[in-house]
């Protein structure tokens, strides 16, 4: 699996561990909402495990209801996921963020041109710890 898609996907389990832990997912019976959403976050991982070509438009669809129906958990979610599955998640980004993911991307196909091996949150972590950006 490619890295990014890797990165992706753990993401998406690391976001749906951690919601696990919130209201109103973290009652024992949940409302028919939350689990249909549930239903279409576990269609979602399947899809981006098998590596499905067209799961960022269910991925965004997933974010954006997830942003609109439980704003007070969307700090829990990864900027990173959100410039990765572009569309309407963009939105959800401040220009500072937009720029910083602009160089990341940048940095990326640099190395891909170089067909140097790295791995993306370590890239993520270095371009953070740049003293030019205030990440």
């Amino acid at each position: 699996m490619e890295s990014r898609t890797q990165y992706i996907l753990s993401a998406f389990a690391d976001l749906r561990q951690r919601i696990a832990e919130h209201d109103p997912f973290n009652s024992t019976d949940l409302a028919e909402e939350e689990i249909d959403f549930l239903e279409k976050w576990d269609q979602l991982t399947a899809r981006i495990e098998s590596n499905a070509p067209d799961y960022t438009f269910d991925a965004q669809e997933v974010l954006s209801r997830f942003i609109r129906c439980y704003p007070n958990l969307v700090p829990l979610i990864k900027r990173e996921l959100l410039w990765f599955m572009g569309g309407e998640c963009l939105h959800f980004l401040g220009d500072e963020e937009i720029n910083f993911y602009q160089q990341l991307e940048d940095q990326l196909y640099e190395l891909d041109r170089q067909k140097i091996d790295y791995n993306l949150q370590d890239e993520i972590n270095k371009l953070r710890n740049t003293p030019k950006n205030l990440h």
